[in-house]
């Protein structure tokens, strides 16, 4: 009887299922097992591992910042970033971050508003936040420097979208007035 509730008990640590769109990193007495789990059914696996899981699927995240300009005026700029977490590096991000949330928290939106800041400082001035070049040019300075750090750290960047810019107030009411004056 005790040999059949040990199997009963220890026999769901013998495997190890993972779920579409994800991997598996497990551990043994805090040391961390470079090989990641695929998805599917592994058998056998040692029943002391304890697992991590990570959505290494797409995901995007929204992010707001005030974005200074070369003229000292903050223009509000919301953006997204598409990224997902490279499986074969997801044993690293464990060791250094931690958990999925971890390195959203950790890695990506912190870095995402600064670089954002960053970028947003060699513009000139905030209305040209409205002009096609300056935001194609700003999306593509904001990408190379997320995918570069990033990537470094087992995260693929996929895309950087601007989304919406919000000018000073003072300078949207200037623009409207003289859009009026200009239909009179």
């Amino acid at each position: 009887i005790a040999l059949v509730l040990l199997v009963l008990l220890g026999g769901s640590r013998l495997f190890v299922s993972v779920p579409a769109g994800h991997v598996a990193v497990a551990t043994l007495f805090g040391e961390v097992v470079d090989e990641p789990y695929r998805e599917g059914l592994t058998i056998p696996v040692n029943p002391l591992y304890e697992f991590t899981f990570y959505d290494i699927r797409e995901k995007k995240l929204k992010e707001s910042a005030g974005v200074p300009s070369q003229d000292q005026l903050t223009t509000s700029v919301d953006d997204s970033i598409k990224f997902r977490i490279d499986g074969e590096e997801a044993h690293r991000i464990l060791q250094e971050t931690g958990t999925f949330e971890d390195a959203v928290r950790v890695q990506i939106q912190p870095k995402l508003r600064s670089v954002v800041r960053e970028q947003g400082k060699s513009i000139v001035r905030a209305e040209d936040f409205f002009l096609q070049e300056t935001q194609e040019n700003l999306q593509s300075a904001i990408y190379n420097s997320m995918s570069d750090y990033l990537n470094e750290r087992g995260i693929v960047c996929l895309d950087i979208r601007i989304r919406d810019i919000s000018l000073p107030p003072f300078i949207t009411r200037a623009i409207e007035s003289k859009k009026e004056r200009e239909q009179e």
